[in-house]
């Protein structure tokens, strides 16, 4: 067990916090939360840890060895430098650079570059035979500045959000204006805790944002749409990125034909509003026959991640229906719409 620090995206307060630790449990590491900043993420977990949370995170941006935490005081900072151990980290004739990194305007009097240079410093005069690669460097040192604190370590992952660009709604062979974006699909994936291998249903399925995101970290997908065309252009855009399902069929979602606990989780986004895909009902009707039906299906001890209009209260809802609510977040769409993503799980 070490020290870690995850630097985490900021388009929500509480998902990537949420999301870090869903893939280390779902990944059956041990963990101890240390601190929650603005951003970051302490733990104490295992290092090879890292690489889960490298492979199936959407919402973290950096992953590291923690080396210090201290007050963020350039003066302080330097000295925490010159007497951490950093002989382990980086060998003779390797090549390093140091990536100061400001969350939120963290130590505005601070300025980035000159305390990287400072720390540079430091290190060329502590480890013989290293240098400075600012392009392509052989290791990196990253520090951050959250809130009145910095945080200093040895980078061990980067993640980049390109590939959920290249997989946002627009991009895909198949585009429906209700599909959810790749990052937050991905990590309402996350938050159901599947392992690799195992069987995630969305009876809801769309244009099959869900289904790619869980396929792609290795588990086996399926997916039921009222929809012929859903159901059609959800296959479709599978394909287009070289994934095989399961299976993809026109299903009632109020009437899943699967026997019980069948599947491992459940990641879904049902319709909202009156159309032809709720079958004339309200939205909360909907939901409530859907959950009643899938409690069941789902092995006991598993999840169903959801996400739903703040008003239906669907964590409430999974609670009357028999559902332990394990949590809840909130997602600001427009003025008249803030997503609740709930957690369920079959007790």
């Amino acid at each position: 067990m070490v020290r870690l620090f995850f630097l985490l995206s900021g388009e929500n307060p509480t998902l990537p916090f949420s999301e870090v630790t869903s893939i280390l449990e779902a990944e059956g590491y041990e963990y101890t939360i240390l601190e929650k900043l603005t951003q970051v993420l302490r733990v104490k977990s295992c290092p090879e840890s890292v690489l889960s949370i490298k492979s199936r995170a959407s919402m973290t941006r950096v992953c590291g060895l923690e080396l210090f935490v201290c007050k963020a005081n350039p003066d302080e900072i330097v000295r925490n430098v010159e007497t951490a151990e950093l002989s382990h980290l980086i060998n003779e004739g390797e090549s390093f650079v140091v990536r100061v990194k400001r969350v939120r305007g963290s130590g505005p009097k601070i300025g980035r570059w000159r305390l990287e240079q400072k720390i540079g410093g430091v290190v060329l005069n502590k480890v013989k035979g290293v240098n400075v690669d600012l392009k392509k460097p052989k290791k990196t040192f990253v520090g951050i500045l959250t809130g009145d604190v910095f945080i200093f370590g040895f980078g061990l992952a980067e993640i980049r959000p390109k590939p959920f660009v290249e997989r946002r709604p627009t991009r895909k062979a198949f585009f429906h204006p209700t599909a959810m974006q790749a990052k937050l699909a991905r990590c309402m994936v996350n938050l159901a805790q599947p392992k690799s291998g195992e069987l995630v249903l969305d009876p809801f399925c769309g244009t099959g944002s869900f289904l790619v995101e869980a396929d792609l970290i290795g588990c086996r997908v399926l997916g039921f749409d009222a929809d012929r065309r859903m159901a059609k252009g959800s296959l479709q855009n599978l394909f287009y990125f070289g994934l095989e399902p399961e299976g993809i069929a026109v299903v009632d979602a109020r009437h899943l034909p699967l026997t019980d606990s069948s599947v491992d989780c459940v990641v879904t986004d049902p319709p909202y509003g009156i159309s032809a895909t709720t079958f004339g009902l309200r939205a909360a009707d909907l939901i409530e026959t859907f959950l009643l039906n899938v409690i069941d299906k789902i092995k006991m001890g598993r999840r169903i991640c959801l996400a739903a209009p703040r008003s239906i209260g669907i964590g409430e809802l999974g609670e009357k229906l028999g559902f332990k609510h394990m949590e809840s977040h909130f997602v600001y769409v427009h003025r008249s719409l803030t997503r609740e993503i709930a957690v369920l799980m079959r007790d």
